[in-house]
């Protein structure tokens, strides 16, 4: 296995393990009714910045490992076959990035239009900076999903021969 793709297999295994369990815990706090306490946000935060803290040591240590057990012509190596997966995979990842951006805003579009419509009909499942905070971390999967898109379309590229 060449350095690449023990670098994305790394990058994928930690993103799904480290990111799974943040988004849990977040559905979890939405579903015991935490969008309406004011230590949400704040709650939320701190655990974004522990999750963020955890991936950049697993990566950096596992990508350690990774070059200390990949000879140096392997690492140094990059021929057109990578190339041409890693644009293929980007390409690939961009697409659905915009596809759930573009979702995204229609969602908040016609949530905000809802509310325009029927202000004040007494029913708030949220605080202001709550919404944000949801609307941030949705935002913030997109990413996630489209970077696992991007590893992923890669190494099965790369594995492939193609």
């Amino acid at each position: 296995m060449t350095f690449r793709e023990k670098h994305l297999l790394i990058t994928t295994v930690t993103t799904v393990l480290i990111w799974s369990v943040y988004f849990w815990r977040m559905g979890q706090a939405i579903l015991s009714g935490s969008l309406m306490q004011p230590s949400f946000a704040g709650e939320m935060g701190v655990m974004f910045a522990a999750a963020v803290a955890v991936v950049v040591v697993i990566e950096l240590v596992m990508t350690v490992i990774a070059h200390l057990t990949t000879s140096k012509a392997e690492r140094e190596a990059r021929d057109e076959r990578e190339t041409l997966a890693g644009l293929k995979g980007s390409h690939i990842a961009l697409m659905s990035l915009l596809a759930m951006v573009f979702t995204l805003a229609g969602v908040a579009y016609i949530f905000g239009l809802a509310d325009f419509v029927a202000p004040g009909n007494g029913k708030t499942l949220t605080t202001n900076a709550n919404a944000m905070v949801v609307i941030a971390n949705l935002l913030w999967a997109a990413f996630l999903i489209s970077e696992l898109i991007r590893a992923s379309f890669t190494l099965v590229l790369l594995r492939r021969g193609h």
